[in-house]
């Protein structure tokens, strides 16, 4: 019996890697048949995923893929803002481990984009440099619920990214907004910080939205 957090985990690779495309339908039956597992397991491998914002559920046509809308990219950016901003103004106060938790996330992020931009693996580096600014607040609350996000988060960059790349971008194109944060924050300079953190969301959120609105 193959376990549905087995197939949750195989799907979600495919679904982050930009392998199965915004609204791709994910039909019980051949998921089951590829996997060598029964349709229950299957269907509660998607609900898990549903869970984590990168699949939904349609009435009448079934499971797909998650596909952006420009309300869901004003949502989802909307909570990022207000849990980075928070991260990001406790500078002031937070622990040297918590700010080299910046540097380091830094550094994976920088490697993970020399090694490919365009990649599943670049994308969740650029969220784990996220969720150290949110770590900056020193609340388990706000990490928890960054974390509810997370994947939902992963894949909007994962879809800027590919777009990123199309138009030509570097890799420190893709690393200067960090940069510019984590300066501000080893810097213990709040104001700048959350300037830095808001300015870089609302870059994202824009571009975003126009590939939502577009593809709409």
């Amino acid at each position: 019996m193959v376990a549905p957090s087995l197939i949750a985990d195989r799907l979600r690779d495919e679904i982050l890697d930009l392998r199965l495309e915004q609204g791709e339908p994910l039909r019980e039956i051949s998921i089951a048949e590829r996997f060598g597992a029964s349709r229950r397991s299957v269907r509660e491998a998607l609900l898990m995923l549903a869970q984590e914002g990168i699949v939904t559920h349609e009435k009448h046509r079934g499971a797909r893929v998650r596909s952006f809308t420009a309300d869901d990219v004003t949502d989802l950016y909307a909570a990022r803002a207000v849990l980075e901003s928070t991260g990001a103004r406790a500078c002031g106060d937070a622990s040297d481990d918590a700010l080299d938790g910046v540097l380091v996330a830094l550094a994976h992020l920088r490697r993970a984009a020399t090694e490919g931009q365009n990649s599943s693996r670049h994308a969740i580096a650029d969220v784990q440099f996220h969720a150290a600014v949110i770590a900056l607040a020193g609340s388990p609350r706000l990490d928890r619920f960054f974390a509810s996000i997370r994947n939902e988060m992963t894949l909007a960059i994962r879809i800027l990214q590919r777009e990123e790349v199309a138009s030509g971008w570097r890799d420190e194109d893709a690393l200067r907004g960090h940069v510019l944060i984590a300066d501000a924050l080893l810097e213990r300079d709040a104001d700048t910080a959350e300037a830095a953190v808001r300015e870089h969301i609302k870059v994202n959120e824009r571009l975003l939205r126009s590939l939502a609105l577009s593809e709409g």
